[in-house]
């Protein structure tokens, strides 16, 4: 199928599609303890350093850390409303947040406070990733690469490699090469991080992020989602309900077939034998063989209107965000509903 492209009018990326879903306003202030139920912004990201503490950001410039489990969350201030489309955390303390306008939000003492980062481009950031605390690259609209070796007190604009292409058919729609927009990102290790986007495009560096080369999916889809488990075996999806695999490093890349033919993927992760996608109309989808073979989990049928965005799994404990607050919690066999009711709610028992 064709892949489709947002208007500019969009800013082309997907979380401003998402964030056309209304974002009802909170009555809590920064520094307050709220309940699950009390979180209904729209969901863009998650990152968990160990299966009780973490944090979850999105739209409205809402950021909350749990240390229960997601039983309460802290609501943390960043000093505006930007909505934040990805985070990322390398531990308990150290973590950052992309954004609009070429801007990173980073904290280094557990969120406790949050300082506003200026890189060299003024595009929307839609994610970044760190290796270690100092080691960061953020990605976004138009192309945009940007790292760090410091933690962020410096950003260089790195850009897409020397010679990268698109296909007949992008160039055909009057999208320049480096108008592609990029989407996910992945680290291996320190030095081995993958990038997809746009138009079935997947970058590779081997040195932290600071020059990378171009790789061939074999797809033109648009894939929102990157994972290397290791230095060769990973996985990446988008749009058109595109899986892809590879074992050698991205050299090659080769498709999987999915339960479904038309549905957008957004997000995927590898944690040993488990793997998870999430994606729109409420599709979460389970892989119990590194992501050989996939099936429906099983989500309530009024979830079917909804999306999932982001995802950080700890172990056998997961963590899966969407729209209006949504966070699921996972075992990997069974769910709960976050919020639902009393505090928490089992709403399916996988496979049963």
């Amino acid at each position: 199928m064709m892949p489709t492209r947002l208007p500019s009018s969009l800013v082309g990326t997907v979380a401003s599609l998402l964030a056309l879903v209304p974002a009802v306003a909170l009555a809590s202030s920064p520094g307050d303890i709220v309940p699950p139920k009390d979180i209904r912004v729209n969901l863009f990201g998650a990152c968990f350093t160990s299966a009780e503490t973490g944090w979850v950001a999105g739209d409205l410039g809402r950021v909350f850390r749990t240390e229960d489990g997601g039983k309460t969350w802290l609501r943390q201030d960043t000093g505006g409303r930007r909505p934040f489309f990805s985070i990322t955390c390398v531990d308990d303390q150290n973590a950052m947040m992309s954004t609009t306008d070429g801007a990173i939000y980073a904290t280094t003492d557990g969120g406790a406070t949050w300082a506003e980062q200026q890189t060299p481009v003024e595009r929307n950031l839609l994610q970044v990733r760190c290796a270690t605390a100092k080691r960061c690259t953020a990605i976004g609209d138009f192309g945009q690469i940007v790292h760090t070796e410091d933690g962020g007190q410096t950003w260089e604009d790195v850009g897409l490699p020397e010679g990268f292409q698109l296909p007949e058919m992008a160039l055909d729609m009057g999208v320049a090469p480096d108008d592609c927009l990029l989407y996910g990102m992945s680290y291996a290790d320190e030095d081995h991080v993958w990038i997809s986007g746009e138009f079935g495009t997947i970058l590779k560096s081997s040195d932290g992020g600071r020059t990378w080369v171009q790789q061939q999916s074999g797809v033109e889809s648009t894939l929102f989602g990157i994972a290397m488990e290791d230095l060769q075996n990973g996985l990446a999806v988008g749009i058109d309900s595109v899986i892809l695999t590879t074992s050698d490093g991205g050299e090659t890349w080769a498709p999987v077939r999915g339960p479904f033919r038309e549905r957008s993927y957004y997000d995927v992760l590898l944690s040993g034998n488990d793997g998870w996608i999430v994606g729109g109309q409420g599709t979460v989808l389970k892989s119990s063989d590194r992501g050989t073979s996939w099936e429906v989990f099983e989500t309530p049928i009024e979830m079917a209107s909804e999306w999932f965005r982001g995802l950080s799994i700890k172990g056998n404990t997961g963590y899966l965000v969407g729209g209006a607050g949504l966070i699921y919690k996972t075992d990997g066999n069974s769910a709960t509903l976050l919020g639902a009711e009393t505090e928490t709610k089992r709403i399916v028992e996988h496979g049963g």
